[in-house]
């Protein structure tokens, strides 16, 4: 087992907070991270002054390019200084944020794997099927629920096992996600369907409702799931269940967002809602600033292809021939 990662520099307390808050908005922290974190941290204990925050001297001092040292491990660094910064004005602790390199974005050539909803069947069904472990008997209603709830709500990862027992209200079905990105808290209603699910999961796991601020997903050694941890586990119940990318992996926990978004936009078209007096509430639902970056969740599901292709076939009946060039 690797050794833990300490933060053990200056302010400690406010670099484990960080490094939460980050989690807790769904950014994964690996060790490389972590090593920034402490870097940062062990750089400012050095420094002749026990006053919390940010310094321009030392903020430009930490991201200065260092002799030999590639362009990534500069801009490592210099990214994780300005994100402390942020962190620190959120706090309302004065802090020097170093400005955004002008540098021309690269175009984005990543796509993410939108699961369809007979895929997603089958992973649920993964799910019920795992035999219950010695080692955590609550490890399989767990998942059980979590891929439900993933698929239902479009929560980001650790938005859901970041989850209090409090923060779902069994009797009303609704989810109260706190300070999620952007440090925003919004309200998820649950369809009936899972609200009835979660009913049994709770007497399944044997949740106490008297105690909001139990974990809701509660791990087999006490405390709640990390984000790391419980995507490692659903992409084991993707691969069993047969669905992967193109390189044969397992979908990103994230990508069944995308997909959420996908079924959403879908379902609101075949009920004949309006796209674009819908987009707001999908955003909200989903706890986005603004429909841009709604937008940016929703993809063509291939299985559309055919019904669009259907869809346009007598406007342009006649503009393209079918016999051979």
């Amino acid at each position: 087992m690797p050794a833990e990662i300490i933060l053990d520099g200056a302010f400690p307390e406010l670099f484990n907070e960080y490094v939460d808050y980050k989690r807790n908005l769904g950014y994964v922290y690996p060790d490389s991270r972590l090593y920034l974190v402490r870097r940062l941290s062990r750089f400012l204990a050095g420094r002749a002054t026990d006053e919390r925050g940010l310094t321009r001297d030392a903020a430009e001092e930490f991201a200065r390019p260092r002799d030999g040292e590639s362009a990534g491990s500069a801009a490592g660094r210099r990214g994780i200084a300005r994100q402390f910064a942020l962190f620190l004005r959120w706090k309302g602790i004065e802090a020097w944020v170093l400005p955004e390199l002008s540098q021309p974005r690269r175009a984005r050539s990543f796509a993410p794997r939108i699961v369809t909803a007979e895929e997603m069947a089958r992973v649920i069904a993964c799910a019920d099927a795992r035999p219950v472990s010695r080692c955590g008997p609550q490890t399989q209603p767990v998942y059980a629920m979590l891929v439900r709830l993933l698929w239902c709500c479009g929560l980001r990862i650790g938005e859901a096992v970041s989850l209090r027992v409090g923060d779902v209200d069994l009797a009303q079905g609704v989810i109260t996600v706190r300070k999620a990105k952007h440090n925003r808290t919004r309200l998820v209603p649950m369809s009936q369907s899972l609200g009835s699910f979660a009913h049994h999961y709770a007497v399944a796991v044997g949740l106490v409702l008297e105690d909001p601020e139990a974990w809701f997903f509660p791990s087999p050694r006490g405390g709640g799931y990390h984000p790391c941890s419980a995507t490692a586990h659903i992409q084991r119940l993707m691969l069993e269940a047969g669905v992967t990318t193109a390189t044969g992996r397992a979908p990103r926990t994230h990508d069944l967002r995308h997909s959420y978004a996908v079924a959403c936009l879908a379902k609101m078209q075949a009920d004949g809602v309006d796209i674009y007096a819908a987009l707001p509430l999908l955003a909200t639902y989903m706890g986005h600033a603004d429909i841009v970056s709604a937008e940016y969740y929703l993809r063509l599901d291939p299985s559309a292809w055919a019904g669009i292709e259907q869809a346009m076939a007598d406007t342009y009946a006649g503009v393209f021939p079918h016999g051979t060039v």
